[in-house]
């Protein structure tokens, strides 16, 4: 930290830090550093996609190769993260470029550093190509909660000649808004893709993020030290969640152990291929079930297990006779809700919308998932009470009992017998989503709404197509605090950026704790 000396001399924020000041104040020193900068930035191509590896039949804890390499800008050593901290200490070397997305690094710091004299040093087309596709390193990975305020990105432009040029007062807001506090120890943290594994990322972020799960395992919900069960998928959880909450880490998480947990469980999920986030989410939520002492199998028993009352819900079917008006119920468990995007358009089209928008809403879509429709004349009803002959009726899927934490996917992959294609486009969603209207009504019951209202907890974004892509995840810290997680990368974000994304999937937590079955 810098000395109150150091500080009335020079504004450690326009060096970067004071160390690198003190470089910077002797000429000769000063060349060489920047010479030794270019040099590594140049070297070190941008980093584009992680490195993969043949991952062992046993044994997997982390995979080192997967993170990403320090090297000294003194004498091109090249580091881990665990090494950094023993190379300062033998050589006195305290600088070193991030492999992934070179950035500067000072060891007696212990943080990323920003230097505005150093950015100017870098080749124009890739600042211009590194300024358009990600933010910026101030505001890049590991921030506090309480440090994490609005702030405006510095903007740059290319002159006539070329040359990137920094527009007026940007660099005196850093100068004067730079903060060297060491808070990535309390803050968020991503979490590192071991060859596109992001859809398994953004879902830990989803879950890692949330206040009951963070109890659960950090309080010793999951017994690792008693449990039996190999591959145990809830022990490989739990070793994320410490992970995750531990004090002396500041780098990303590693999730291996969870990912070979489930490429053990699920031949599907094996391999380092792309998957669904969705599907991963439904595997990852069934596996941490089975894995709980006591949970029941059958859904005619009730499971009063933790991952059972947190993830699962209840929907009811009502079927109903148009002849005789007989209706018939029948329950079935749900972990998330699966909402048709394309069902508003359709109705527009067939002019039995009434809404005024031509943007698709969530509200309008659980409107569709709840209403009321006519079964077609192939999949005939067979009542009872008209002697089991078929008889035309109607059907409708209600919400009998809400999770604590409510997934619901945005289907934006349509399927047909020719062709397969990914539907774009936004849908509004809320910040708060009163879920009462959805839910099977009591009948002379009063309901206390405050027990069907959700706050958005996090939304996941696929970019890319069908066949390929990438996952990302914007995250609520708290309060209206957000974060933009891209598997190690975090990023401030604003309640605008989180509502204007095309969400594939949408976390909601229950905001009672004390709720009632609907």
């Amino acid at each position: 930290m810098a000395t109150l000396d150091s500080l009335n001399l020079l504004s450690e924020a326009a060096y970067g830090c004071e160390h690198l000041a003190t470089v910077f104040r002797n000429q000769e020193t000063a060349g060489q550093f920047k010479s030794d900068y270019r040099k590594h930035y140049e070297t070190l191509a941008p980093y584009t996609k992680p490195e993969t590896v043949a991952v062992q039949a046993s044994g997997l804890r982390t995979v080192a190769t997967l993170k990403p390499k320090y090297h000294c800008l003194s004498c091109s050593e090249t580091c881990l993260n665990t090494e950094r901290k023993a190379h300062t200490k033998k050589t006195g070397h305290a600088f070193y470029m991030e492999s992934r997305n070179r950035f500067l690094f000072c060891e007696t710091c212990v943080d990323f550093i920003y230097d505005p004299g150093l950015d100017k040093l870098r080749d124009p087309a890739a600042k211009a190509e590194n300024w358009s596709k990600s933010p910026h390193p101030l505001k890049r990975m590991f921030l506090s909660v309480e440090d994490i305020e609005e702030i405006k990105p510095l903007k740059y432009h290319l002159d006539g000649k070329g040359k990137w040029v920094d527009e007026s007062g940007s660099e005196h807001y850093v100068k004067t808004n730079a903060s060297k506090n060491p808070c990535s120890r309390r803050g968020a943290r991503g979490v590192w893709n071991m060859g596109q594994t992001c859809y398994q990322s953004v879902i830990l972020q989803a879950l890692l993020h949330d206040q009951t799960l963070n109890s659960y395992f950090l309080a010793g919900g999951h017994d690792v030290h008693t449990c039996t069960r190999s591959f145990c998928m809830a022990c490989a959880a739990a070793e994320v969640f410490m992970d995750f909450n531990s004090g002396e880490k500041t780098d990303a998480v590693s999730a291996a152990t969870l990912l070979y947990h489930g490429w053990d469980a699920s031949r599907d999920m094996a391999g380092y291929r792309q998957q669904d986030a969705h599907e991963y989410f439904q595997f990852l939520v069934n596996s941490l079930h089975s894995c709980t002492p006591g949970h029941s199998e059958s859904h005619d028993t009730k499971c009063e297990c933790f991952f059972h009352q947190t993830f699962y819900g209840e929907l009811r079917s009502s079927v109903i006779c148009h002849k005789c008006g007989k209706t018939t119920h029948t329950y079935d468990p749900m972990a998330d809700l699966s909402l048709d995007v394309q069902l508003q358009n359709k109705k527009r089209k067939l002019g039995r919308s009434t809404a005024v928008s031509s943007t698709a809403t969530l509200t309008g879509c659980l409107d569709s998932y709840t209403a009321i429709e006519d079964l077609h004349a192939d999949a005939a009803y067979h009542c009872e009470k008209c002697g089991n002959t078929p008889q035309r009726a109607s059907k409708r899927l209600q919400i009998h009992k809400l999770p604590g934490i409510l997934c619901m996917q945005l289907k934006r992959y349509e399927h047909t017998s020719s062709s397969s294609e990914k539907v774009e486009g936004h849908i509004d969603f809320p910040l708060t989503l009163n879920m009462l209207p959805y839910t099977v009504k009591k009948d002379r019951e009063r309901v206390d709404t405050t027990n069907y209202i959700y706050d958005l907890s996090t939304v996941i974004v696929h970019q890319g197509t069908m066949d390929t892509g990438h996952y990302y995840a914007y995250t609520r810290l708290s309060g209206d605090k957000w974060v933009l997680l891209d598997d190690n990368k975090v990023t401030v974000a604003s309640v605008a950026d989180v509502l204007g994304q095309h969400a594939y999937l949408l976390f909601y937590s229950i905001r009672s704790v004390a709720r009632e079955g609907a």
